[in-house]
């Protein structure tokens, strides 16, 4: 249960709770002091994830304790530890021991009063959430169905890869695959630029195979490093099934990477889910996604060896891929819309009967769990497509406990979700067949003539990336990711060949061009001023000109405007040799780039900025000017080198 919901449910409790602190269990054991710290109430989230003894000293700090968490989800590993890798998993044993994994807290506490929440709001799809709910929650989850069927980019999808190999004991994973999931990536930026986008691969070498072709993508293309942005609130990113619970984004790529190895071999052995508790690894990936879900995998659900394998995580995954290949109706006692039509009442049936004799589209019990639409009005000519839900009062509106539960929320949480709800009420029909039929026809047509595909894929391509990025900042042109300046020159027609002209002159060129180097400064002045002069007399004029210019001053043969309090680093267009930019201004570049990656390297910088400046290749001067730029960077004390990587203070 994400902790926010929990927020949400108790927030007068919440507001009274002082001190109020967020820290993980065993922070609260470290840094606080038994004797001065004590709280009313102490909440653990993501419990599953916590083990009993580093959440004793937080549990003895409290008057109360909720503890809130999955025991369908990860419990507490030491995976990561120095004796831990992905190859670890390639030998031919297919059992584990489940040395690496304990018991939690929330293990723990299951002899304590209890309370389960079973209304599922993350799925905007139900097929996103009816295998988790058929194979792992029992079917005891209420979920709700979605507006639209099996379409494009919705719901659960699988992308074959054929050609995909894994590279079984190295560290490249399988490329092929990598590279399908990187093509999907920028597909999706293109199709869909306002739904979030994660990637999830099983293991460690997957996750940096992908992370390496959509990198080498990005130099390539760097109109898209607009959605790269680390500071959008559900930003982009490419994590394992170790770190992903507690993430969820609108569309999630799921790579299995395990495949035939080059020798055409393929063990039953898939990393951590052979592990103790590896089907709840599976369970947490396959439930981050709020519209849409791509599972890409090199192999097909029937290579995958059942009788080999004794661990639940391996045979789920077949069942996943299946489902992910063929929808709902490979779960076993799943159906998602039945074969016959089915009414919970003759009041349902009489409804349905006046509908289909109107010559609408019926789809009836529209759903997988418990709760399911009595009928659905398919749009007569975009498919997959309900324009409007019908709800009756039958037996699944009188099996709600609540009054607020049956009228209230339900419907709203599917109208959010995209749907328009009508009820029709039974006292009314009975009394009035034919005025409430013929407001029910007109409610339909309603929803039919005003149904838009309102939906980012419904724009071309090419244009909403365009008019995305433009609204993400105007100022930000497609190949300047980072948004440095354009380098322009200063182009005036001077008034006259005295020392006022020359000197109007160059104080224009320095203020739109600083840092201006001395000779790029001679260039131009003389190629406005010198026809009637030789260069030696021209640079003697020029010299006794700066001479009188006090709105500027120099440093290093570089020209500022006087009191200048920023650079602007001028790096698109640049047709400047590198001698002929400041390290004032190579250091401003850097540091805007810095600010706007996360963690680059000090290598990957240089690169970026060397590209951003137009250079074609790193040479001793360019190494040289970008190292002492760089002592500028690191000298301000704005920037610091954190396990190599390079991060704004």
């Amino acid at each position: 249960m994400p902790l926010r919901k929990l927020f949400t449910a108790i927030p007068n409790l919440l507001l009274k709770l002082k001190p109020c602190l967020m820290m993980s269990p065993l922070s609260v054991s470290m840094f606080l002091v038994s004797d001065n710290y004590e709280f009313d109430m102490v909440i653990f989230d993501e419990a599953s994830q916590i083990n009993t003894e580093n959440a004793l000293g937080a549990i003895l700090r409290g008057k109360q304790v909720i503890i809130a968490g999955d025991n369908k989800q990860l419990p507490p590993t030491n995976f990561f530890n120095s004796t831990s890798s992905d190859n670890d998993f390639d030998s031919n044993d297919d059992d584990d021991d489940g040395q690496d994994v304990f018991e939690s807290v929330l293990d723990e506490s299951r002899l304590f009063p209890a309370c389960t929440l079973r209304w599922h709001y993350r799925s905007r799809h139900e097929h996103l959430i009816a295998f988790s709910n058929a194979k792992f929650y029992r079917n005891n989850l209420i979920t709700f169905p979605a507006n639209v069927e099996r379409i494009p980019d919705n719901g659960v999808e699988y992308a074959y890869v054929p050609t995909g190999v894994y590279d079984r004991g190295g560290k490249t994973g399988n490329v092929n695959e990598a590279a399908r999931v990187a093509e999907l990536v920028f597909s999706h930026f293109e199709k869909h630029p306002n739904r979030s986008l994660g990637v999830i691969a099983f293991g460690e070498a997957q996750q940096q195979a992908i992370d390496t072709v959509i990198r080498r993508i990005r130099k390539q293309q760097q109109q898209f490093e607009p959605f790269f942005d680390e500071s959008r609130e559900e930003a982009f990113f490419v994590k394992n099934l170790e770190n992903v619970q507690g993430d969820e984004r609108d569309t999630i790529i799921f790579s299995i990477g395990y495949a035939r190895d080059p020798q055409g071999k393929f063990l039953m052995n898939f990393g951590p889910l052979n592990r103790s508790g590896g089907e709840r690894r599976l369970n947490v990936a396959i439930t981050r996604a709020k519209y849409n879900l791509k599972l890409v995998g090199s192999i097909l659900p029937d290579e995958i060896d059942v009788d080999r394998v004794s661990s639940d995580g391996p045979k789920l995954l077949r069942a996943y891929i299946d489902y992910a290949m063929h929808g709902p109706g490979t779960i076993m006692r799943e159906i998602i819309e039945p074969s016959t039509i089915q009414h919970d009442s003759p009041f349902e049936s009489a409804v349905y009967t006046f509908l289909e004799s109107k010559g609408y589209k019926i789809r009836t019990q529209v759903g997988c769990s418990g709760y399911r639409i009595d009928m659905a009005i398919k749009h007569p000519t975009i498919s997959g497509r309900n324009v409007i839900g019908i709800e009756c009062d039958g037996a699944t509106y009188h099996s709600t406990r609540t009054a607020r539960e049956r009228d209230r929320l339900r419907q709203s949480v599917l109208e959010d979700m995209g749907w328009t709800i009508y009820r029709v009420w039974s006292t009314d029909w009975i009394k009035h067949p034919d005025v409430e039929g013929q407001k029910l026809v007109n409610a339909i047509d309603a929803a039919i003539n005003g149904y838009t595909v309102n939906r980012p894929e419904s724009s071309p391509s090419n244009s909403v990336v365009h008019e995305y990025v433009q609204l993400a900042d105007k100022e930000r042109d497609a190949i300047n990711p980072y948004g440095l300046g354009h380098y322009t020159q200063t182009l005036l027609q001077p008034n006259g060949s005295n020392v006022k002209g020359m000197d109007e002159y160059i104080s224009e060129i320095i203020q739109n061009e600083y840092p201006v180097h001395a000779d790029i400064l001679f260039e131009r002045v003389n190629a406005a001023f010198g026809s009637s002069y030789s260069k030696q007399d021209m640079r003697r004029k020029l010299n006794t000109t700066l001479a009188f210019v006090d709105d500027i001053v120099s440093k290093d043969e570089f020209y500022y405007p006087r009191g200048y309090t920023s650079i602007i680093p001028r790096a698109i267009d640049n047709t400047r040799t590198i001698e002929h930019i400041s390290l004032d201004e190579i250091a401003a570049a850097m540091l805007i780039i810095i600010t706007k990656t996360y963690g680059i390297t000090k290598e990957e910088l240089f690169k970026v900025t060397r590209d951003a400046y137009g250079y074609q290749r790193s040479g001793n001067r360019i190494q040289e000017a970008f190292n002492q730029s760089f002592d500028l960077v690191m000298g301000s004390g704005q920037v610091k080198e954190i396990e190599g990587k390079l991060r704004k203070i």
